[in-house]
C-alpha cells in the first residue's frame, strides 16, 4: 500500500475516533437541564487565576522531574548529555506531541534529537530510554490509583468496579517489564522472535532487549521510581488546580483515582492529540463523584491548555536554539562528562 494512502486512512481512522466521543461529550452537555451557553462563562471567575498558575507551576516543576529521569536513562546506556541541554529537547519533544497531529511525535522528535547529538550508536539508546521514559510513567500513575482504591474506595460498591481497569493495566504492566528485563524470558522471546520475523526486525527487537538489560539495578529503579511518583504526582495535581480554577470542590483523592485512566487513554495514539476518548472517559468518571459533565469536559481542557502554554518554551528552543550550536554544545557536554 502507498505510503501516503496509509497515512491518510490512519489519519482519518484517528479522526473518527477523535469526533465520535466528542459528540457524545457535546450531546451530554447540551442535553443537561437547563443548559445555556452561559454557563460556561460563569465557569470562571477573577478567583480562577491563581488556581491555574498554581497547575502551571506544577507541570513546569513535574518536567524538570521527568527530564532527570530521562537523563538517568540514556546515562545507563553510555549516552551523557549536560542536564541543561536534555532539558530543552524534552520540551521540544513535548511542543511536538501538542502540536503535532499525533501524540508521539515528540518522542520521535526527542529520539531523533538524541540521534544527532549522541551520533550513530546512540539510536537505540534514545528509543529505549525514551520508550521505558514512558511506560514507567504510566505504570506509576497506575499504582496511585491502586493506592487510592485500596485506601478509600474498595468498600465503595460504586467504585470499586473502577479498581479492576488499574488492576489489569498493572498485571499487563508487570507482565512487560518481566518480558524485558528477564533474560530467561529474553531469550525465549527473542528465539520465538528469531522464527517467525524477518532478520533484519528480529535483529533489531533482539538488540533492544539487551538494551534493556542495563536497566537491571536497584538504585537507578529506587531513583526512578522516586523521580515518578514526584513526577506524575504533580501533574495529577494539575488537574486538581485545574478544578479548583472552575469551582469544583472535590477530593484530590478522586483525581489519583480517576486522572491515571485518562491518562492512559489519552496515551494511547489512537486519536488526534487524545481529544475525544479523553474527555468521554473524564466525564463518565468524574460524573460519579458528582462532578457536572460541563466542568468535568472543562478541567480536562484547562489541564492540556496548561501543557500548552508550557510546550511554548520548547517551540521557542526549536526556532531559536539552531541546529549546529546546539550540536556544539552537546559535545561540549560530553567532553565535560568524558
Amino acid at each position: 500500500m502507498n505510503k501516503q494512502l496509509k497515512s491518510f486512512l490512519v489519519f482519518c481512522l484517528k479522526l473518527v475516533v477523535t469526533l465520535v466521543p466528542a459528540y457524545f461529550v457535546y450531546r451530554n452537555i447540551v442535553m443537561a437541564p437547563d443548559w445555556s451557553i452561559d454557563d460556561l462563562y460563569r465557569l470562571f471567575t477573577g478567583k480562577s487565576v491563581l488556581p491555574l498558575v498554581i497547575a502551571l507551576l506544577c507541570l513546569a516543576a513535574s518536567n524538570f522531574t521527568a527530564c532527570m529521569q530521562w537523563k538517568l536513562l540514556l546515562e545507563k546506556q553510555d549516552v551523557h548529555l549536560s542536564y541543561g541541554h536534555l532539558l530543552k529537547l524534552y520540551h521540544v519533544g513535548l511542543f511536538f506531541n501538542n502540536f503535532m497531529p499525533g501524540n508521539v511525535g515528540g518522542d520521535a522528535k526527542k529520539i531523533y534529537d538524541i540521534r544527532m547529538q549522541g551520533g550513530q550508536d546512540s539510536v537505540g539508546a534514545g528509543f529505549t530510554a525514551t520508550f521505558f521514559d514512558r511506560l514507567f510513567g504510566l505504570f506509576f500513575i497506575t499504582l496511585f490509583a491502586l493506592a487510592m482504591g485500596a485506601l478509600f474506595f474498595v468498600h465503595d460498591e460504586a467504585q470499586r468496579a473502577f479498581m479492576w481497569p488499574s488492576i489489569w493495566i498493572f498485571v499487563g504492566f508487570c507482565g512487560l517489564f518481566a518480558s524485558l528485563f528477564s533474560r530467561r524470558l529474553g531469550n525465549f522471546i527473542s528465539s520465538m522472535m528469531a522464527k517467525f520475523l524477518p532478520e533484519k526486525i528480529s535483529g533489531r527487537l533482539i538488540h533492544m532487549f539487551s538494551r534493556f538489560q542495563k536497566f537491571r539495578s536497584l538504585k537507578l529503579w529506587i531513583c526512578i521510581s522516586c523521580l515518578s511518583a514526584v513526577t506524575q504526582a504533580l501533574r495529577i495535581f494539575v488537574h486538581y488546580f485545574c478544578g479548583m480554577a472552575v469551582g469544583v470542590d472535590l477530593s484530590i483523592s478522586w483525581y489519583f483515582y480517576y486522572i491515571p485512566l485518562v491518562a492512559i487513554i489519552s496515551a494511547l495514539p489512537i486519536s488526534i492529540g487524545g481529544f475525544g476518548p479523553r474527555e468521554l472517559l473524564a466525564q463518565s468518571l468524574f460524573a460519579r463523584a458528582g462532578v457536572a459533565s460541563l466542568e468535568s469536559v472543562v478541567i480536562q481542557l484547562l489541564a492540556y491548555f496548561v501543557s500548552l502554554v508550557l510546550s511554548l518554551f520548547g517551540a521557542f528552543v526549536f526556532l531559536l536554539d539552531g541546529g549546529p550550536k546546539a550540536k556544539t554544545e552537546a559535545n561540549d557536554a560530553d567532553g565535560k562528562d568524558a
